[in-house]
């Protein structure tokens, strides 16, 4: 299989939502709340976070294998109220169909790379507690220091904070 891996765009803002939302709707079933998953999939939804995202484009990325767009990450400042002045991947999601085929890995390292091109020498990533890629992210280095809770309408979930040491 071939890849590519495309900055976010004012043009290709639609594959990076889709992918985003799909993936939720495959990650998290049984952990998120079926409303709320099937509310983020609905086409009216889907265009309106289209047309946030292109009024407020952030540092992502697309992952096209053949040219489909299979996964997506997003990276910046941390969020966390306990990591501040250090770099976040905010977003990084992969369509079931290609999970454990290593590009999980290859994103993961494009969002790391920029990161650090950024200036950042360490990072967080939050993964709620019941996602099975906080193996992942255990297995990529990452060091389990803190919880949070994650807020969606109508649900609280616990999120697993990893910290990491990128330097080079």
């Amino acid at each position: 299989m071939n890849y590519v891996i495309k900055e976010l765009n004012y043009n290709n803002v639609e594959d990076y939502v889709r992918v985003n939302v799909l993936a939720w709707k495959q990650s998290y079933k049984g952990i998120v709340n079926d409303d709320f998953l099937n509310f983020i999939n609905t086409e009216e939804q889907i265009q309106k976070t289209i047309d946030r995202v292109r009024n407020n484009i952030k540092k992502g990325f697309i992952l096209y294998v053949d040219g489909k767009s299979v996964g997506m990450c997003c990276i910046g400042s941390s969020r966390q109220d306990n990591y501040k002045d250090i770099g976040e991947i905010q977003a990084i999601y992969l369509l079931d169909e290609i999970k454990s085929k290593g590009y999980g890995k290859i994103l993961y390292n494009k969002a790391v790379d920029e990161l650090k091109k950024m200036g950042y020498v360490s990072m967080v990533i939050g993964c709620l507690k019941e996602n099975p890629s906080n193996e992942f992210y255990k297995h990529m280095g990452g060091k389990l220091v803190d919880n949070s809770i994650f807020n969606l309408p109508n649900q609280q979930l616990e999120e697993n904070i990893y910290y990491f040491n990128i330097k080079i």
